[in-house]
């Protein structure tokens, strides 16, 4: 085989075209595929000017590029959009070359990327949701190349001047642009406002930069982009880094960080990963405690069961750890751990009557998995099973009713009761009212507290007692701070009350409580689920 062939095979191996120009930029020789039907490079290309084939933003960077060439250098690569007329594009990656012998003629290779776009107002380009870049996120790190994979932030300044007709067409443009430039063409997704996210596969926005500049001219407007990119990673573990990516962004779009949101975002994203090793290290070695807050029969004044309450060291409250946990999807671990402190507690001397509510998220309850452990850790206790309820939280993160409603009759039909947390906030507690089998609801605290100078308050706490009357549900109202609120509690129809009223939470269950003045039964005294 000739050396040139081999030269030729080597160099198609690292590009789809390869073209030689002289010292004026006029194209000598071009051999390799076409963008597009109608653009073969030998039969179309040879005598133009090499800069003519793209759209005049990607000529004058590929003329500046050109002009900084030395013999024996390679430029870096060059993100192109070569011109197919009649305002479509296909983008290009082009790295020029300038071998001493050949001087002032240079080489130039180009490698095509994703499939021919227009700019023309025709139908609009869909941008995908957040979750669906989170799983194209997840896939392309899966499979990660020799190219880095990099997040775009586009901030799109100028849309505010445009309105009416010409705005829709503009931003159906922007939307094929941003889709073009983006990872298989299908990676671009609406932030907030004039932000945009989309993945690419460089960490040079310029190509981005120019399919905005070409949407603006084809409008006639004056608008740019502000481009910001982060290169993402996989880590050590994947699953865990897309995560806190997730959460990452979110956090940038719920703070409003568009002014830098590469920074928000990599500074974010760090602090996260830290956090969910910090918080996996402290499940795995169970280092927080629990303590133990009364709830009390309203009627009585007599405890009824306590909740048990996670304290975790350095955390003046537990609940923005606990929600994170939530968000990054590591809370069943923690929830699983905080059933075994309850039950070492509750199988401890003086403890066999003492009954103990715990909180497992929703999102535990997503699979088998929890409820598989908790039964594992009560086998050999079903008096345990009888004496431990479970306080469902996150109830508006449940998308998968008919699993949940499986899992908790199985935990049901084991001897577990089980209340929903927080009832009440929004509308989604009704409806889970009427796909899952539970015991009883806990009122949300901000509805007990306004009840007292609030007449809405009080009558849909009232017609929520009623209708968990008419389903044979416990009631039980948070944050009961004061007397005075308990008192009304009881008046509107409430079983059992929660709060500093009736004691703050401590390290042990103590049975000694202050009850309502009206208890005639012996204070101290554990009544049964009832």
């Amino acid at each position: 085989m000739a050396l040139n062939s081999r030269l030729l095979g080597l160099a198609f191996a690292s590009a789809d075209t390869l073209v030689e120009i002289d010292g004026e930029g006029r194209i000598v020789l071009a051999m390799g595929a076409a963008p597009a039907t109608g653009h073969a490079p030998e039969a179309n290309w040879t005598g133009r000017t090499l800069t003519d084939l793209f759209e005049p933003r990607s000529a004058g960077r590929l003329k500046q590029a050109l002009a900084n060439l030395t013999p024996g250098n390679r430029s870096d690569p060059l993100d192109l959009l070569y011109d197919l007329g009649d305002g479509a594009f296909r983008r290009v990656r082009s790295r020029l070359f300038s071998l001493p012998e050949l001087a002032p003629h240079c080489s130039c290779a180009l490698t095509w990327q994703g499939q021919p776009f227009s700019l023309e107002p025709t139908a609009d380009t869909p941008l995908v949701t957040r979750d669906d870049l989170m799983r194209q996120t997840s896939s392309l790190l899966a499979k990660q190349g020799p190219d880095p994979l990099t997040l775009a932030f586009v901030d799109v300044t100028g849309l505010d001047q445009v309105a009416g007709d010409q705005l829709e067409t503009l931003k159906t443009r922007l939307h094929s642009a941003l889709q073009s430039v983006s990872v298989d063409g299908t990676s671009a997704s609406h932030l907030a406002g004039s932000a945009y996210a989309l993945l690419r596969r460089d960490s040079d926005g310029s190509a981005v930069e120019d399919a905005i500049h070409n949407v603006a001219a084809l409008e006639g407007v004056d608008v740019s982009a502000d481009i910001r990119q982060v290169e993402l990673s996989p880590g050590v573990d994947r699953q865990a880094t897309l995560r806190a990516m997730r959460h990452a962004l979110e956090v940038c779009i719920a703070n409003g960080a568009m002014d830098d949101p590469d920074i928000t975002f990599k500074n974010t994203l760090d602090r996260t990963l830290v956090q969910m090793d910090s918080f996996r290290t402290m499940v795995k070695a169970r280092d927080f405690a629990l303590h133990y807050q009364p709830i009390v029969d309203l009627k009585s004044g007599v405890t009824h069961h306590f909740e048990a309450l996670a304290r975790i060291p350095g955390c003046d409250g537990p609940e923005s750890t606990i929600r994170l946990a939530e968000t990054l999807a590591l809370i069943e671990s923690f929830d699983l751990v905080v059933a075994e402190k309850a039950i070492q507690q509750m199988l401890q001397p003086g403890y066999g009557l003492t009954r103990v509510a715990v909180n497992v998220s929703a999102g535990s309850l997503a699979t088998d998995t929890y409820g598989e452990a908790l039964m594992r850790l009560t086998a050999n206790h079903g008096d345990i099973r009888r004496r431990l309820s479970l306080e469902v939280t996150e109830t508006a993160t449940i998308l998968d009713l008919p699993g949940t409603q499986r899992r908790l009759a199985r935990l049901r039909q084991a001897g577990f009761r089980v209340f929903l947390d927080d009832f009440g906030v929004g509308a989604s507690s009704f409806d889970h009212l009427n796909h899952l089998t539970v015991d009883g609801v806990k009122i949300d605290g901000a509805f007990v507290m306004r009840a007292i100078e609030d007449d809405k308050s009080r009558t849909l706490i009232r017609h929520l007692v009623e209708m968990c009357g008419g389903l044979d549900l416990k009631t039980v109202a948070e944050r009961v701070e004061t007397g005075e609120v308990a008192e009304l509690m009881l008046k509107l129809g409430v079983h059992l009350g929660q709060g500093w009223f009736f004691g703050k939470p401590e390290p042990q269950p103590r049975l000694e409580r202050p009850t309502l003045a009206a208890t005639s039964r012996r204070r101290g005294a554990v009544e049964s689920w009832g």
